[in-house]
């Protein structure tokens, strides 16, 4: 299925193309590449590897219902459209160790002209059967009863991405001190404030105020965006 939009290419924008299907021979070696890109990962230093299960990359479309659809055992019931993403888990964890593998999920999310269906369902099914990891990491987007679900699916330690609302967004500190005192997530992740505020944790901690992301500079070729925020002593 090809993704609405177009792609920014070095000869300008382009429509998505159609990719093919791959093959029950080319899951399976797909299985095994996650397992050797995480072995690589550790060998090269890295404490662990978090495996994306979100953003419409490729196993979000085996999840999603517009994407996926096959008709063999990885397509159609929920049950067979998450078998892809359990077989890359089970395979990483073996690999490298659950204490070392993580996945992050991104619920009803839309990038990429994804469209799950049934998320409250599809993630109900799909978190209890993966298995232990070091932590589960959710985007959320809008999406507070499925962020729910998966609280009360999974035992182990969850990171949280929280917008509970189309205004909160960046994920902000206050969001994040209503979803810890909730007992909603173990932890939460903050992204584009990071980006702003190299120094994030003592602003918060200080009640000082936050630089605001450039949107402008995201995805740019320079330090602009990067490197040339200030810090608050600055």
């Amino acid at each position: 299925m090809a993704a609405a939009g177009q792609c920014f290419t070095p000869s300008g924008l382009v429509d998505y193309p159609v990719p093919r299907e791959l093959t029950l021979d080319e899951i399976a070696e797909s299985v095994s590449d996650f397992a050797l890109a995480a072995r690589n990962a550790i060998e090269a230093g890295f404490d662990g590897v978090e495996i994306h299960a979100g953003n419409g990359f490729l196993l979000h479309q085996f999840l999603a219902e517009n994407t996926n659809h096959r008709t063999d055992a990885y397509g159609g019931s929920i049950t067979n459209r998450i078998r892809f993403t359990l077989e890359v888990a089970e395979a990483v964890v073996t690999a490298i160790g659950n204490e070392r593998t993580s996945m992050r999920l991104s619920p009803a999310n839309p990038y990429n002209d994804i469209s799950e269906g049934d998320s409250e369902g599809l993630y109900g099914a799909l978190v209890p059967a993966l298995p232990e990891l070091a932590f589960l990491e959710v985007c959320e987007i809008v999406t507070r009863p499925v962020t729910r679900t998966i609280r009360q699916a999974w035992g182990g330690n969850l990171i949280l991405n929280p917008h509970m609302t189309p205004d909160s967004f960046p994920a902000s500190a206050e969001a994040a001190r209503t979803v810890l005192e909730e007992g909603l997530a173990d932890a939460v992740s903050l992204g584009a404030l990071f980006l702003a505020n190299p120094d994030l944790p003592a602003r918060i901690e200080a009640g000082a105020p936050l630089n605001a992301a450039d949107e402008a500079t995201f995805y740019g070729g320079d330090h602009r965006g990067y490197t040339d925020y200030t810090f608050l002593d600055q």
